[in-house]
């Protein structure tokens, strides 16, 4: 018998992957079933979410399932200075470079492990390769080389193929205007190309709502190139099994109204599900108790919220200029949802000129999407009870 873990079982991390993973098996079948329709139909999938609602995790996830269905995953992680093109080529260079050097060094452990390898072949060679890049497009043209490249060596290896797997994507977009960097189309164009000539390639970007949006502006064919996938807040039973799970098989129990409580104040956010309980586990162990119970999570709530605010939503303001800051602190005397441009006019004093250019700024930051003309919405869930509770704590109390 196991013996009882009086570890915190909670993680709240960025990305780290919870004990019990709830409510994703929908999103795991259909990438499996697209890997099982490759390369005959284009595998290409778009994953967007509110922050916290565990897409990295999910990203993580697709990795595990790609090598179960002996697929090579390579994953990698954009950042804002990966948003032109030859850093992006860089990147994606890297990659490819780091998955070749992977393949070659498991063929290593394999042939030490004394098991044969059984090599596929690809049935045509790079020569054979009709790409419908625009002509000057050279980046594009060494990228699906090196793409080639690296799928060749992955089925020459015994792989049916290789996953690309690109969190926060939503920070890579194309300029207006052909003189303009255009680092999204660079990393579509390639992909699809050898997509159409049936190569075992799969692309999974995840990011976002934005990240929709600027797919759509560097490709008018993307909603079917991509299939998207939309990950939001867990239901009520998934939320309740997020957080009873990860207890079982620890030294702690729970009243069986705490979850209920949590899955309602949280609204099935996967990130917070995981704040509230870790935090709830360490009080825990301050009050020296093995129970968990309502009366300890109402103690617990203002340092629930301290800790929640610090870690998940002031750094999504702290490099805001004052002027954006400003802005988005007026937004929470809007009415919401949505955020309408037109309702910032009445509560801040600046023009309309520049209420809209600070929202552009705003949506770049990754502080909002845009939903539609002149309609915005927070990219974290609950953003705008954050912002009262900023504001709250900003007024000159009573004497």
């Amino acid at each position: 018998m196991t013996p009882a873990s009086s570890k915190n079982p909670y993680r709240p991390g960025v990305g780290v992957r919870p004990l019990y993973l709830a409510g994703r098996d929908p999103s795991l079948r259909r990438f499996s079933a697209m890997l099982r329709a490759a390369p005959e139909q284009q595998a290409s999938m778009r994953v967007t979410g509110l922050r916290g609602v565990g897409k990295t995790v999910l990203l993580g996830a697709f990795a595990e399932r790609a090598e179960e269905a002996n697929w090579e995953p390579a994953e990698f992680e954009f950042q804002p200075s990966h948003n032109n093109d030859e850093t992006l080529q860089d990147a994606l260079r890297g990659i490819l470079d780091r998955t070749r050097q992977r393949l070659s060094r498991l063929e290593r452990l394999r042939a030490a492990a004394g098991r044969k390898l059984q090599g596929g072949r690809l049935s045509i060679d790079w020569e054979d390769v009709s790409l419908s890049i625009a002509p000057g497009s050279a980046r594009e043209g060494d990228l699906a080389k090196d793409i080639f490249s690296t799928v060749e060596l992955a089925v020459t290896k015994g792989r049916e193929g290789v996953v690309l797997l690109l969190d926060e994507a939503q920070l890579i977009r194309d300029e207006r205007g052909r003189r303009g960097e255009h680092p999204l189309s660079l990393l579509i164009a390639p992909i699809v190309a050898l997509q159409r000539q049936e190569l075992p390639v799969a692309l999974v970007v995840c990011g976002l709502p934005t990240l929709a949006a600027n797919l759509q502006k560097a490709r008018s064919y993307s909603e079917r190139l991509f299939r998207g996938e939309e990950v939001d807040s867990l239901s009520r039973e998934e939320a309740l099994a997020a957080f009873a799970r990860p207890l079982e098989q620890t030294v702690r129990s729970v009243d069986h109204d705490v979850p209920e409580v949590v899955a309602e104040e949280v609204e099935g956010y996967p990130y917070f599900i995981q704040l509230w309980g870790s935090e709830l586990w360490d009080a825990a162990d301050l009050a020296g108790v093995d129970r968990m119970t309502l009366r300890l999570l109402n103690e617990a709530r203002p340092e629930i919220y301290r800790r929640l605010d610090r870690d998940f939503y002031e750094p999504r303001i702290s490099t805001l200029t004052p002027a954006e800051q400003d802005l988005l602190l007026a937004t929470a005397a809007c009415e919401y949802p949505p955020l309408r441009a037109s309702d910032l006019g009445k509560v801040t004093d600046k023009t309309p000129g520049n209420v809209n250019v600070l929202l552009g700024r705003l949506v770049e930051a990754g502080a909002l999407y845009r939903i539609r003309k002149g309609e915005y919405a927070y990219t974290a869930p609950k953003f705008r009870d954050f912002l009262r509770r900023r504001a709250a704590s900003a007024l000159p109390s009573r004497s």
